[in-house]
Formats: structure tokens, C-alpha cells, sequence
């Protein structure tokens, strides 16, 4: 079965899109859409699937069906601080509490208004929706 990256990139290129063209039709980030193109990115929100379809010339449904299935599961605030605590004393080789495949993690580091460093952890899974933003 083909992917949604391989669906969008074979698209993209028979239309004859660079991915920057690509990206200033959509009015999608470029970063966005090299995530998509990857397989980083396996989910749309409904205004990007619109931009998409409406550039690539194909229904929005007809995209929604390389979109990954999934069902969203409560994770415990124990559960996502163990983990944060894990990414941030640099713990390799976490796993997805939902579907125990391998977490792609990192720490973001940002600045709060008194100009103080502040190390946040992120991470998602490589299979399904799970990810820590915040």
C-alpha cells in the first residue's frame, strides 16, 4: 500500500512542483511538508488536506485514506513526566507507552521572559499519534 508521503511526493512531482513551489501554492510550511514527504508527519488537519488536494488537484477523501487510522488513548501525567524526565537526562531507546514502538525524542531549548534558559522535552512515536508537545 502506498503512504501518504509517497502519495503526496508522486503527486507533487507528475504536477511538476518543487517542494518550495509546492509549499508557496499550499501556503504550507516547507518544514511541514518535508516532514509529510518523509513520513515524519502521518496526519492532516482538515484545512491542510483542503490545500493539498485543491494543489495536487484531487478530492480531500481521496488523501484522508493514505492518513494513518488511529484511536486516541489517555496516557497517565505519570506515565508523560517519567518520560520528559527520561528525554531530559538524555535516556536513549524510550518506547511509546501506546504501542511500544521507538520514541524519536529531543529538547527544545527556549527562552522565558526574564531571558532564562528553559530545556523542554519533546518526543513522537514513529508508528502512531503519540507525542509530547508542551
Amino acid at each position: 500500500m502506498t503512504s501518504l508521503a509517497e502519495f503526496i511526493q508522486t503527486k507533487r512531482e507528475k504536477l511538476g512542483f518543487s517542494l518550495y513551489g509546492f509549499a508557496d501554492k499550499t501556503g504550507i510550511s516547507i518544514e511541514f511538508l518535508e516532514e509529510l514527504e518523509s513520513g515524519r508527519e502521518l496526519f492532516l488537519s482538515v484545512s491542510q488536506r483542503q490545500k493539498l488536494a485543491r494543489v495536487l488537484k484531487c478530492s480531500p477523501s481521496e488523501i484522508k485514506k493514505y492518513e494513518r487510522e488511529y484511536e486516541f488513548q489517555v496516557i497517565s501525567d505519570d506515565t508523560i513526566d517519567n518520560i520528559k524526565s527520561q528525554i531530559l537526562n538524555h535516556k536513549t531507546n524510550l518506547k511509546c507507552p501506546i504501542c511500544g514502538e521507538p520514541l524519536i525524542t529531543r529538547i527544545a531549548k527556549m527562552y522565558d521572559l526574564e531571558d532564562n534558559l528553559v530545556l523542554q522535552p519533546k518526543a513522537h512515536c514513529t508508528k502512531c499519534v503519540f507525542q509530547i508537545k508542551d
